[in-house]
């Protein structure tokens, strides 16, 4: 081998030391770049080395020209500055260390890298390497879209799993655990987990959902059920995910999905619902939704045949206990009216404030006879509630009702409830605290 300076005949020699160690022609036909480098160490500007040998393929993956003899910080200006790492390395390899897998994005080019550096001398060593840019550039790209899916789901607040269908393990993400009121090393990656914190009444048509998509019978899994929460109570979640992966036979073997915890809109709409239907005072339905059930009911009856009947109701003299014990008094009768209704009739019965102290009791499946015992066993319930003062004798109260029955496949709610009407107020004329029948039941 000829001396430091590079003059006359480096490349030859160096090859033919390489050559004596690798099969004729390997290195010519190799792949890989492959360049055998002296180490300098340079006093006042640090590690360079020297170019003895590069095959062809080094070449063309660099796109540099003849090299040999040549300092690296003549060929790749500023190297030395920006890509201290890699020189590093070389210097551990050229000093005798095991060889060394490195990965270098050369700045002025703008391209990646990889390969390995061994040294087979003390003071040399070799860099057989491949180019990886358009790699990098595919990691780099996901590595942004990771970033920005990461962000997406922090900031939307998501919880995401990703199912290992094969191998049955789910990677979830820390929101998923919150959403629970867990930490996440408190997770199990596991869908049995999943499973357990599913209410039991939403279980089977959880899985069901989930493998009707597995199946392929479904594009999307798209759900909303309730999860155990960490302090024992439930949170309504939005569960959606797809298949993201099938193997060759079509069998899913991976979906992935998301968690958006919907509590307080479960709740918003179970409340707007109660608004719509109940009687905010008493708890029964209100005029609106008593009437939708009613004209379900007669409908039903007509088409199907049976028995239905209707009372009407009315407070005794409920202005008289309102002036003399104040509203107050007055919502308190109606409540224990209602309170009455509840422990009297039956539970297919319902129960409907009209408007006042004017109420409607719909009763499925009752003729005439039937329906007049149960207005008289509600009158006298009623006629023995009372309803306690804090200062004086408890409040004692009593109500008049009308019975009407359907009679023909002609009648409706409107006919019923003018029926039951003028038998109420019938009962009112007839002294109160009383039921009287429709005439012609």
């Amino acid at each position: 081998m000829q001396s430091d300076n590079g003059e006359g005949g480096v490349g030859s020699a160096t090859e033919a030391l390489l050559h004596d160690s690798l099969p004729p022609g390997l290195l010519e036909h190799m792949p890989n770049g492959v360049a055998y480098c002296q180490l300098l160490r340079e006093p006042d500007q640090g590690l360079n080395f020297r170019y003895l040998y590069t095959n062809p393929a080094f070449h063309h993956l660099t796109g540099l020209g003849d090299v040999s003899g040549k300092l690296l910080s003549e060929v790749i200006p500023g190297f030395s500055e920006t890509d201290t790492g890699f020189l590093a390395g070389c210097a551990r390899v050229a000093d005798g260390g095991q060889p060394e897998p490195f990965e270098v994005c050369v700045s002025a080019w703008q391209h990646w890298f990889s390969g390995v550096l061994y040294g087979p001398q003390p003071g040399y060593f070799v860099v057989v390497f491949g180019a990886v840019t358009e790699r990098k550039k595919v990691d780099t790209a996901l590595e942004e879209t990771i970033t920005q899916l990461r962000f997406v789901l922090d900031g939307s607040e998501l919880g995401f799993w990703d199912w290992d269908i094969v191998s049955g393990r789910v990677e979830r993400n820390a929101r998923w655990a919150e959403i629970l009121g867990y930490t996440y090393a408190e997770l199990q990656q596991t869908t049995q987990q999943w499973s357990d914190f599913v209410h039991p009444d939403d279980q089977e048509r959880a899985w069901v959902s989930i493998f009707e998509v597995g199946e392929g019978r479904s594009a999307a899994h798209k759900l909303e059920y309730r999860m155990r929460h960490k302090d024992g109570s439930f949170r309504w979640i939005l569960d959606q995910a797809k298949v993201m992966q099938r193997d060759e036979q079509g069998r899913a073997t991976r979906m992935c999905g998301t968690h958006t915890d919907i509590t307080e809109r479960k709740l918003l709409e179970q409340e707007l619902w109660r608004q719509a239907r109940v009687d905010y005072l008493t708890g029964v339905s209100n005029r609106r939704y008593f009437m939708e059930r009613a004209e379900q009911e007669v409908h039903r009856c007509v088409r199907y045949g049976g028995h239905l009947s209707l009372l009407m109701l009315d407070i005794d003299h409920f202005k008289q206990i309102n002036d003399r014990y104040g509203h107050k008094i007055g919502d308190l009768v109606l409540k224990a009216l209602t309170q009455v209704c509840a422990t009297t009739l039956r539970d297919i019965d319902v129960v409907g404030r009209m408007g006042g102290e004017e109420f409607a009791v719909l009763l499925p499946e009752t003729d005439s006879q039937v329906a007049l015992n149960a207005a008289e066993r509600l009158r006298l319930a009623v006629d023995h509630a009372k309803v306690p003062l804090a200062d004086g004798l408890p409040v004692k109260f009593s109500i008049s009702i009308g019975v009407s029955s359907l009679l023909s496949v002609d009648d409706n709610i409107d006919v019923l409830l003018n029926r039951a009407d003028r038998a109420l107020y019938a009962a009112k004329n007839g002294g109160r605290n009383t039921v009287c029948v429709a005439s012609g039941q």
